[in-house]
């Protein structure tokens, strides 16, 4: 799968999570995403950074 297919696929799950989230009248689940997409986008900075880094030692 190409890099840009799976992040259409990614986006469209935080989409639909987002829209049953804002349709739902429960605060946690609103906390459980605003975490997840939190961690989500925290794990791709360390991605990122560490693939800096590796390009950096060559």
């Amino acid at each position: 799968m190409s890099k840009n297919a799976e992040h259409s696929r990614d986006m469209e799950e935080w989409a639909d999570r987002i829209r049953k989230v804002s349709t739902a009248h429960d605060p946690k689940a609103a906390r459980k995403l605003a975490d997840d997409i939190y961690r989500a986008a925290q794990e791709d900075l360390d991605a990122e950074r560490a693939r800096a880094e590796l390009e950096r030692e060559e």
